[in-house]
């Protein structure tokens, strides 16, 4: 199709096609013309003047690196045109066409949806085959990719494509771009398949013990959680009230129902002058009341879902508090940045939804903070007995190896007791523990305390044995030599 026809094609695109993307720097829209398939990619010039300065003009850009790909036969949709000085939505910009490669799905979407259903990819091989073939192919042909997650490849008949060539550069596959690719795999990369593609760039090398760009890509996230964005918004409470609320998640958890789904600011207007009612009314049941605050649970409405939650409401018990907290944050500002810091790690936790904050003068008075409610007995009371042998190891196992896995990342927990572990059903894999409270999760490490902590709690379930604590050691620490379960108790 002629250049010009697709110019025409513009103004009438809201109508014709849908806008699958949508961020301040770019827009992604799908539409179709003579039964055929198309992807635009258009760029704003309204605030990227800098950026186009130094790097020039994005549409050509990725024009020209489609090209690239094209001239190393290595597979991505196919360039068709690209538009200059072109007006969408009353934007003024320039935009790059693309055929659209039908039936296709991303392959980050591909992995969500069957982990939600099974342990593992049926396919598991040929999956991390044929992304080390392309992966392989982009690195001989000299060429590597800065943005190299799993949304980025394209799956259709087998077959795997590669997107946003806005990110291709010369000089081959570089470790950043592997760690990138290793962290967004994190859920599905055995180290096995870790070891392929880093033999890729470094045959024959050790592949490093740790993925340097990991703690980056989390600390981005978790600072997203407290502005406007693409997965959580700021919410204007009315009566003082201000705070933040969940959209949605990147990748759904097989642990928590809310990952799947997402939410609206108009969701928690209606939501919140209910729910604050329902605090003052003592609507909800109590859970916990004590001097440093309320623990309550019940069910709320947000749209047109009903969500069973646990609200928390903390106060100051000790008078230390009314003076830490000040550039520090509340607690419950506190908690939603923690909880968010395991959520992205892919770690078992409940998931905040909404943390409202009251100020007077700048100073915090009052805060609530809703966590959706985990089904299930906490690891201090459930009855192991009604597990098999299997459920039971794996149990104890997963518990030990989520306070290694947080250990890993520089979380660490001060208050690891039982009570604040739910042992949820998993269709999938069986019982797992879900962390449900996050306050003592501090950023340093005094001691070995955290699997301390744990055991001595677990003497409160009378069907706790020598056996499981074995067992929550060797999740905690794999390669340790525990000589007998009468000693590791």
């Amino acid at each position: 199709m002629p250049t010009d026809d697709f110019r025409e094609i513009l103004g009438d695109l809201p109508q014709i096609g849908r806008r699958i993307k949508h961020r301040a720097y770019r827009q992604v829209w799908k539409f179709k013309v003579a039964d055929r398939h198309y992807y635009l990619k258009f760029y704003p010039r309204l605030g990227m003047f800098l950026k186009r300065l130094v790097r020039g003009n994005p549409a050509a850009r990725e024009y020209r690196r489609l090209q690239w790909l094209a001239e190393n036969e290595i597979p991505a949709p196919k360039a068709v045109a690209l538009l200059s000085d072109v007006v969408v939505e009353e934007k003024r910009g320039d935009a790059v066409v693309l055929d659209a490669i039908e039936p296709s799905q991303s392959l980050m979407k591909t992995v969500d949806e069957r982990l939600l259903l099974r342990r593992d990819l049926p396919d598991h091989y040929a999956v991390a085959a044929g992304l080390c073939e392309l992966v392989g192919r982009l690195h001989t042909s000299f060429l590597g990719h800065s943005d190299l997650h799993l949304g980025n490849v394209l799956c259709s008949d087998g077959r795997m494509y590669l997107l946003d060539a806005y990110a291709v550069h010369r000089g081959g596959v570089t470790v950043k771009d592997l760690m990138l690719l290793a962290h967004s795999a994190q859920r599905l990369a055995t180290r096995t398949d870790l070891l392929r593609f880093w033999w890729l760039i470094r045959p024959g090398a050790r592949l490093p013990a740790t993925n340097t760009l990991r703690p980056k890509l989390c600390r981005k996230f978790v600072s997203k959680c407290t502005t406007e964005g693409e997965y959580f918004g700021r919410l204007n409470g009315g009566d003082g009230w201000r705070g933040f609320y969940y959209k949605r998640f990147p990748t759904p958890q097989p642990w928590s129902q809310l990952s799947r789904m997402s939410f609206t600011e108009d969701d928690w207007q209606l939501a919140w002058p209910k729910l604050i009612q329902a605090i003052d009314d003592d609507e909800f049941t109590i859970i916990k009341r004590t001097a440093s605050g309320d623990v309550l649970r019940g069910s709320i409405q947000a749209g047109e879902r009903t969500l069973d939650v646990f609200i928390k409401r903390p106060r100051r018990k000790y008078w230390h508090r009314y003076l830490n907290e000040i550039g520090r944050g509340g607690r419950s500002r506190r908690a939603w940045r923690k909880a968010w810091s395991l959520a992205i790690r892919n770690l078992p936790t409940a998931l905040p939804l909404l943390m409202m904050e009251r100020r007077r003068m700048g100073y915090l008075t009052d805060s609530v903070i809703v966590f959706e409610a985990i089904e299930g007995a906490t690891l201090a009371k459930a009855d192991l007995n009604q597990l098999t042998a299997t459920e039971r190891d794996n149990l104890m196992r997963r518990t030990g190896r989520l306070l290694r896995e947080m250990e890993r990342d520089g979380l660490y927990h001060w208050d690891a007791k039982a009570y604040n572990f739910i042992v949820a059903s998993d269709h999938r894999i069986g019982p797992r523990p879900v962390l449900v409270d996050v306050d003592g999760i501090r950023s340093f490490q005094y001691t070995r305390f955290a699997l301390h902590r744990l055991l001595k709690s677990m003497r409160d379930n009378p069907t706790f044995t020598p056996a499981d604590s074995r067992s929550l050691c060797l999740g905690y620490a794999p390669y340790a030599k525990i000589k007998s379960a009468e000693a590791s108790s």
